[in-house]
C-alpha cells in the first residue's frame, strides 16, 4: 500500500535531538532554564526538565499524522478535570503553563513530575483507579470530545500506512467491515456512552508515590466504557501476555459493563493498534513483527 502524504505541518525530521532543542528553548522562553533528559521515547517523547520537577511530553510518531493541537489540548483539559476531583492521573504542570505549545511542527506540553516507585503499579489498585476516573468522566462535557474519535482516526491512519502486503491489506479491509458493524451496534448494547480514556492499557498507568496514576489521555473520546476494558484486555486476549495482572485489573474494575460488547470491541481495538503500528514502524522498524502478530489474530 502506498503512503499518503504526511500531514502538511508535520516537522520535516522528527528526531529526539530536535525535540530536546525545541523543548529547552520553549522552557527558557517561559522562564525555566533546564536541561531536558530523556525519560521515555515511544509515540511520545518524555523529557525531565532537570533540575526542576517538570516533565515535557513531545509528540513524535503521532506528529506524522495528527494535525493541530486539539488532541493534546483535550489531554491537558481532561487530566486537569480528573486531577481536580482527586483521581489518579498525571497532572498538568503547576510550575509552567501546561500548553500545549507548537514549536517547529512539534507539539509540546508540560506536566508535574511523578515520583516513580516501581516498574509496574499494583494491578488491583490500577483497575480501581480506572473505574474511579470513568465515574468522574461521566460528568465531563461530552460535547468537547469526538464520538468514536480514536476509531475514526485509525481509519485515516490506515489510509496512509505503509508496509502492508496485498493479502494483509485485503485482510485489514475485511476487518474494517466488521468494525463498522460492531461500532454501529454498540449504542443499543450499552448505556455507557461518555468520555473514556481511549488507550487504557497497562503501559499507561504509572506506579507513583501517591498510588497508580493513569497517563496518556490524548486519545480520549466519547464511546462506551467497554472500549477501555477491551483496550486493557487486548494483550491477554490476543497473546496471553500479562494475563495475571490484567485479570486482577479487570476484577478490581468491577462487573459494571457488557462483557460481550467488550469482547467484540477487542477486534476494533486490534484493528486500531495494527493501523498505528504501521505508522510507528516508520520510526521503529522492529514494530513490524508485532504488527504482523496482531494481523495473524484477525478473524
Amino acid at each position: 500500500m502506498s503512503s499518503a502524504p504526511p500531514r502538511p505541518d508535520a516537522p520535516a525530521t522528527v528526531t529526539v535531538e530536535r525535540a530536546v532543542e525545541e523543548t529547552r528553548a520553549l522552557a527558557a522562553e517561559l522562564g525555566v532554564e533546564a536541561e531536558p533528559a530523556v525519560v521515555a521515547d515511544k509515540s511520545n517523547l518524555v523529557l525531565r526538565l532537570a533540575p526542576h520537577p517538570i516533565v515535557a511530553r513531545v509528540a513524535m510518531a503521532t506528529s506524522l499524522v495528527r494535525v493541530g493541537m486539539a488532541w493534546l489540548r483535550r489531554e491537558v483539559e481532561i487530566s486537569r478535570f480528573l486531577a481536580e476531583r482527586g483521581c489518579g492521573v498525571t497532572r498538568p504542570s503547576t510550575r509552567l503553563p501546561a500548553g500545549p505549545f507548537e514549536r517547529g511542527g512539534l507539539v509540546i506540553s508540560f506536566w508535574d513530575e511523578e515520583e516513580i516507585v516501581a516498574d509496574r503499579p499494583d494491578p488491583r489498585a490500577a483497575g480501581a483507579a480506572l473505574r474511579e476516573a470513568q465515574r468522574a468522566l461521566a460528568r465531563y462535557d461530552a460535547t468537547a470530545l469526538p464520538v468514536w474519535g480514536s476509531v475514526d482516526e485509525a481509519r485515516q491512519v490506515f489510509a496512509r500506512a505503509r508496509f502492508f502486503t496485498g493479502p494483509e491489506l485485503r485482510r485489514m479491509k475485511r476487518a474494517w467491515e466488521e468494525v463498522d458493524g460492531i461500532v454501529a451496534s454498540a449504542p443499543s448494547r450499552t448505556a455507557s456512552f461518555q468520555a473514556v480514556h481511549g488507550d487504557a492499557h497497562i503501559g499507561n498507568v504509572l506506579a507513583t508515590a501517591r498510588g497508580p496514576v493513569w497517563t496518556d489521555w490524548e486519545d480520549a473520546f466519547v464511546g462506551p466504557v467497554e472500549w477501555d476494558i477491551a483496550s486493557l484486555r487486548s494483550k491477554a486476549e490476543l497473546f496471553g501476555e500479562e494475563r495475571s495482572d490484567i485479570e486482577a485489573m479487570t476484577a478490581a474494575y468491577g462487573a459494571d459493563y457488557d462483557v460481550d460488547l467488550a469482547r467484540d470491541l477487542g477486534l476494533v481495538r486490534n484493528v486500531q493498534v495494527i493501523s498505528w503500528l504501521a505508522i510507528f514502524a516508520e520510526r521503529q522498524p522492529d514494530l513490524l513483527a508485532r504488527m504482523r502478530m496482531r494481523l495473524d489474530r484477525l478473524r
